[in-house]
């Protein structure tokens, strides 16, 4: 595993102790709670990279639910750092959240790249930054302007309307070259290729 490299300033949060009468924590709502992995922000092919402080995604297995539709215990998931409620249950971080807040399921062997969107996401893999300038001028890493368009990869089932029961699927097909918003989504890098996982309404047009 590479190590993670950021400059971004981390918050701090502590967690709240489950007083140890207490052995179980039953999600209530909307909501699951997730045992948080001991390192955070890598998987097996690489390092989970945040776009921001305040997005930046870790990873964990579902071990109980509430009345939720898309999760189910057992699962490991990658959510965004700040959401939920942090507690310490028997000696273990767990980290209670709302199944709006889950980022995506991921698979056995924890490939970034198979990770399947939840809800109304879109995971794109990212075109690769210009190494050189119209006029020939090679650009450093860090100056290179980064892209905003790429390939689908994976769509999410959708999201109810509101108030109804009906599901509504992404218009978003695997295989499509999109432009999103560059501000938006939750970004990873695997084996030097990069994913972002956005909101089907951070796309902002089909490329051909």
């Amino acid at each position: 595993m590479r190590a993670l490299s950021t400059r971004t300033r981390v918050i701090v949060q502590a967690s709240s102790a489950i007083p140890k009468q207490f052995k179980a924590v039953k999600p209530v709502g909307d909501r699951v709670l997730v045992k948080v992995d001991k390192e955070e922000m890598k998987s097996i092919g690489g390092v989970l990279l945040p776009s921001s402080a305040t997005k930046k995604p870790t990873a964990g297995q579902i071990v109980s639910v509430g009345d939720v539709t898309l999760l189910k215990g057992g699962e490991r998931v990658v959510y965004s750092k700040y959401a939920g409620t942090e507690m310490e249950v028997e000696g273990g971080e767990h980290v209670l959240l709302k199944e709006e807040d889950v980022i995506g399921v991921l698979p056995s062997n924890d490939k970034i790249g198979q990770l399947q969107p939840l809800g109304d996401r879109v995971m794109i893999k990212s075109a690769k930054a210009e190494e050189k300038t119209s006029g020939g001028v090679l650009l450093s890493t860090q100056s290179a302007e980064k892209p905003n368009f790429g390939t689908v990869v994976a769509v999410g089932s959708g999201k109810k309307k509101e108030d109804s029961e009906e599901w509504i699927k992404p218009n978003i097909q695997v295989g499509q070259t999109v432009m999103y918003n560059k501000y938006s989504g939750t970004e990873f890098e695997e084996e030097d290729e990069g994913f972002i996982v956005v909101r089907e309404s951070d796309i902002l047009a089909a490329l051909s």
